[in-house]
């Protein structure tokens, strides 16, 4: 599920213009008579991705479970494609408790690591994911065997 949200955040900061901008800053006036008021990418900003996690849970309902034959591990992977292609959906669950149960869990991330999630993805950080996901939480654990930052 975080892996699922992730990924949903990272597409949805790829669909915004470049050019789009925000201001951030004070708009108080300073005793010279300025304004701190700076203009910056809207894509990362910290209102944007805010505004993101409020809604990514909803695309939860565009994935379905599916279990790896040789390890019996589950996964969520996208039943619905982004641009409209058809996908493999061989050996993927797809129903209301499947669904109900990712956008809860999806939910339940964004709303407990929302200071973490925004911290990443505010900056272009690589590995998003794995960063997250296994060495920051012990939400996947088991997909690196890697050890824990210290918090």
């Amino acid at each position: 599920a975080c892996r699922a949200l992730v990924d949903e955040l990272e597409w949805e900061i790829a669909q915004v213009d470049p050019r789009k901008t925000i201001q951030m800053g004070s708009f108080r006036i300073n005793p010279d008579g300025s304004q701190s008021v700076v203009e910056v990418p809207y894509a990362r900003s910290e209102a944007h991705l805010t505004e993101l996690l409020e809604r990514v849970c909803e695309k939860m309902k565009e994935y379905g479970e599916k279990v790896d034959p040789a390890t019996h591990r589950k996964s969520y992977v996208r039943v619905i494609s982004h641009d409209g292609t058809k996908m493999d959906l061989s050996g993927v669950k797809f129903d209301g408790d499947v669904t109900s149960s990712l956008k809860f869990a999806c939910e339940s991330i964004a709303e407990e690591y929302e200071d973490e999630l925004i911290e990443f993805l505010s900056h272009e950080a690589e590995n998003v994911k794995d960063r997250l996901c296994s060495k920051r939480t012990d939400l996947c654990d088991h997909a690196l065997h890697i050890p824990h930052d210290e918090l």
